[in-house]
């Protein structure tokens, strides 16, 4: 089915543009949110007449695009959440809640332009699509973290923190035996110069008196 997009959207197109979808697309999503409306001869001379104000509406849209994507590539979004002990989540992430954090960012992103590719259910590291007007588009990594510290994570940064003294302690001994070796050979050393100055100094002696 033909439709007259009202408005630029994601990777459809821009406002003005004529595109072909599915026809159930069109009549349940996008022509009831105003987002395009029906390629119907009438409707195409009217946007014809409004081609020099399409032409506007397009160029500001894509500068808006351009700061956005500027600000996202800046950007790394961090959310904390309740988890259980094997770090899954008690619900899921969702396009409004990203919406949310993008706009506390400083980055005004709509919903429908956010990929998650997948539903998000366990803590980690991802990487999620933004598709802006024009033909733009970043990935923006996010970052799931628990609101509480957990068992797992505490036995590990306790063990981490035993090594570490551990560590300390072994080197500081490393350093301290290497330190003794040190004073012991020097000793050593000193000890082995005295009869070897007693005897050059009788060597020089016994010159002096054979002269």
């Amino acid at each position: 089915m033909k439709v007259i997009l009202q408005e630029s959207y994601m990777s459809l197109g821009e406002a003005g543009d004529v595109i072909n979808v599915k026809p159930g697309y069109a009549r349940n999503f996008l022509i009831p949110n105003k987002l395009a409306v029906s390629a119907t001869a009438g409707n195409l001379r009217l946007f014809a007449d409004k081609a020099k104000e399409l032409a506007a509406k397009k160029e500001k849209e894509r500068d808006n695009s351009k700061k956005t994507l500027a600000a996202l590539e800046k950007v790394e979004i961090v959310l904390k959440r309740k988890v259980s002990e094997e770090g899954k989540l008690f619900g899921s992430i969702t396009t409004k809640e990203l919406e949310a954090e993008f706009l506390k960012l400083g980055a005004k992103v709509d919903r429908r332009q956010i990929v998650m590719g997948r539903q998000i259910k366990m803590m980690g590291d991802y990487t999620i699509l933004v598709k802006l007007v024009g033909g733009l588009k970043t990935q923006v990594p996010l970052k799931i973290l628990s609101e509480t510290p957990l068992k797992s994570q505490i036995r590990a940064e306790a063990e981490a923190a035993e090594n570490a003294r551990s560590a300390a302690a072994q080197a500081a001994a490393e350093k301290a035996a290497f330190t003794e070796e040190k004073k012991a050979g020097e000793k050593t050393e000193k000890k082995a110069e005295k009869p070897t100055k007693k005897a050059a100094k009788k060597a020089k002696d016994s010159t002096s008196e054979e002269n």
